[in-house]
């Protein structure tokens, strides 16, 4: 299995310590609101995990609390295991979006990644 598949899989186990409703890249119309998309990418020798927080309930309260939580506990979260090892710092960028009727939270993380060779 390629080292990218297997990062997209420890982050998505990690963020489902969470919350349960996360997804690589997109969803289908039918996913029930609240759940986080994410994606990553490269910048330089680390990587960048950028989230997206999605809700159809016009009480942000709930919003920012996922997100808040989220943070919380991938803050300088460390996994070391025998394809990888990982460390994830949150940044300090959330931003707001509303699209309309759907509200939607965006902030990223930088991922100090160490891929291990086979």
């Amino acid at each position: 299995m390629s080292k990218t598949v297997l990062l997209i899989e420890e982050i998505t186990k990690i963020i489902q310590n969470v919350h349960m409703g996360v997804f690589y890249m997109g969803t289908t119309k039918t996913t029930p609101y609240p759940y986080i998309t994410f994606q990553i990418s490269d910048i330089g020798a680390s990587k960048k995990l950028e989230l997206d927080y999605w809700t159809d309930n016009p009480n942000v309260g709930e919003q920012e609390t996922l997100a808040d939580n989220v943070g919380a506990y991938l803050n300088k979260y460390t996994l070391t295991n025998e394809h990888h090892s990982i460390t994830i710092y949150k940044n300090d960028d959330r931003q707001r979006l509303d699209e309309t009727i759907i509200k939607r939270i965006n902030e990223s993380y930088l991922v100090r990644y160490f891929g291990k060779e086979e």
